[in-house]
């Protein structure tokens, strides 16, 4: 996909992207003069008023969803549905080192591209989810030799690879020469950028202590390089680096399984509480708190302890990016009904956006897609016909929608 001027952040639309829009406009145009109710009538009949996204500029907050164009390469009624909803766009898989970098020196920018194009196209800003990746996301050259296993002492496999070089000697260079490839390409014009993504651990009674340190880190690829094992300051030059070459861009730590009532997320979150209670004193320059936010209906929501650490963030100044949001039905029973599971999902929804827009400042709010058919749940449990997005698969908005519209409705805090 041709680009020009990438230095300077500009994105012309490309000649192909052009073709494409024009189909697109063709398509929905066709849609509209057939014969009967098509898909494209029913998702405009069914436009809310107010938009999710007007419900959240009213208060201040930024909406938008992650798209991946491999896995829905040409969707113009998606497109359509992201350009009404969306502020930002997350080039949902396209961001990530192993798929923009799949060997040392060789880019593929396809879907990150497309992403990227498809946000200033409708007037958003695309976000860069995400920088470095702890234990998932990195091709074989990436991860640690698998030679170098026994004598770390760390049993999850997923940190190695027999085709893996990354050393002590090798990650800083390789880091700052791929950002400084994406700089070229993007310029400074994301307006999040996930710096690093989960590298507090998913603690097991099996892995605690073994396979997270004292901090509550995974002893993952980069903690072993970037010297995890001397302390809680190995993550902070990955982010004054990465400040330096995008001074625009909102810097998060994105992390996930905090909110549940039970044990090893509460200790989770008082890990994550305590780097970013630290992290602000040494003057590491985050700009917010990403929680992917995939929530589990069906589990106990911690909420009075997710309402004290929203507090916490708020003293501290950082913003939270809701940065993959959708809920999980797998722990509801199968004999409800959809309409007692999409009750059950939006009421947790509600509860937990209006704790956060209610205690902290509540800066973005991004979907890990629009579509309940899109997002990853749909993929993995089909059979479940799930809906953890707020739109099902025609584009028309879900229980999950309203929840949300409602939580946040004059809920927002501005500064």
């Amino acid at each position: 996909m041709a680009l020009t001027s990438p230095r300077s952040g500009t994105f012309p639309l490309s000649r192909r992207a052009a073709l494409r829009a024009a189909a697109a406009a063709a398509v929905l145009a066709s849609c509209k003069a057939a014969a009967g109710p098509s898909v494209a009538e029913a998702a405009s009949s069914a436009v809310p008023d107010p938009t999710l996204r007007d419900a959240c500029r009213a208060a201040g907050i930024l909406h938008g969803a992650a798209r991946d164009h491999l896995i829905e390469p040409e969707d113009p009624m998606l497109d359509t549905l992201m350009a009404r909803e969306c502020d930002v766009v997350t080039p949902e898989n396209g961001g990530k080192w192993a798929v923009f970098q799949p060997q040392e020196g060789n880019f593929d920018w396809g879907r990150f591209d497309a992403g990227v194009e498809l946000a200033r196209r409708i007037g958003a800003k695309p976000n860069w989810h995400c920088a470095l990746w702890q234990h998932m996301g990195m091709p074989d050259y990436m991860m640690l030799p698998a030679s170098r296993q026994r004598a770390l002492g760390i049993g999850e496999s997923a940190y190695f690879s027999p085709d893996g070089t990354l050393s002590e000697d090798n990650y800083w260079p390789r880091f700052t020469a791929m950002v400084a490839a994406v700089k070229r390409r993007y310029g400074d014009g994301f307006y999040r950028i996930d710096v690093m993504n989960e590298a507090f651990f998913w603690e097991t009674e099996r892995s605690h202590p073994q396979e997270q340190d004292r901090h509550g880190f995974r002893k993952g690829m980069w903690w072993v390089v970037a010297g995890g094992a001397k302390g809680p300051e190995w993550l902070d030059p990955f982010f004054h680096h990465i400040r330096r070459e995008f001074p625009s861009a909102k810097l998060v730590i994105n992390e996930f399984g905090i909110e549940i009532d039970e044990g090893w997320q509460q200790r989770k979150r008082a890990y994550f509480q305590t780097w970013l209670t630290d992290a602000v004193k040494r003057g590491v320059p985050i700009d917010g708190v990403g929680l992917q936010s995939h929530l589990m209906a069906g589990k106990p929501y911690d909420r009075e302890g997710m309402r004290g650490f929203l507090r916490a963030m708020d003293r501290l100044g950082l913003p939270i990016h809701v940065t993959e949001f959708d809920v999980n039905e797998k722990h509801l029973p199968r004999s409800w009904s959809r309409a007692e599971k999409d009750r059950a999902m939006a009421f947790l929804a509600g509860q937990y956006l209006g704790d956060i827009a209610g205690n902290a400042r509540l800066a973005e709010l991004c979907w890990w897609h629009l579509r309940s058919d899109l997002n990853y749940i749909a993929r993995e449990m089909p059979e479940l016909k799930p809906h953890p997005s707020p739109y099902d698969a025609a584009s028309r908005p879900l229980p999950l929608y309203e929840a949300s519209v409602q939580a946040l409705r004059g809920r927002g805090r501005s500064g």
